[in-house]
């Protein structure tokens, strides 16, 4: 077997996946374009997270478990079902949510979102 002519295969079917992906048009969200005030729900099969930006930068996280930490954490991206391989700063329905808390120590990775909806803060208006 040609090795070369199969890495190339590999990836070729990776290039092609990703590509398929991002030709559904699936919704999704760049985090870096969030702001202080504004709050992100993800709801995936069995939770529901509420994501705020307040203005020390920090994302704060609530959710309707009491089994899921609270708190101050940092959002990673999405995981392409169950691959290790991420979408840094993205969310994007049919995703796996990928954050850690406990100041970075503990990584937590959701089953796949099923909704995304982005509360933006209304910017006062000028008179």
């Amino acid at each position: 077997m040609d090795t070369a002519n199969s890495n190339l295969g590999f990836g070729s079917d990776w290039e092609s996946f990703l590509r398929a992906h991002s030709a559904l048009g699936l919704p999704e969200v760049d985090l870096s374009g969030l702001h202080p005030g504004e709050r992100l729900v993800v709801e995936t099969l069995h939770t529901r997270y509420g994501f705020e930006w307040n203005d020390k930068g920090q994302v704060v996280l609530t959710t309707n478990r009491n089994d899921r930490p609270h708190g101050a954490v940092r959002i990673q991206g999405c995981t392409f079902g169950q691959s290790s391989s991420i979408k840094p700063g993205i969310l994007f329905c049919g995703g796996n949510l990928e954050y850690l808390s406990d100041g970075g120590k503990v990584r937590h990775t959701t089953t796949a979102i099923r909704s995304l909806l982005l509360l933006r803060r209304s910017k006062p208006a000028k008179g």
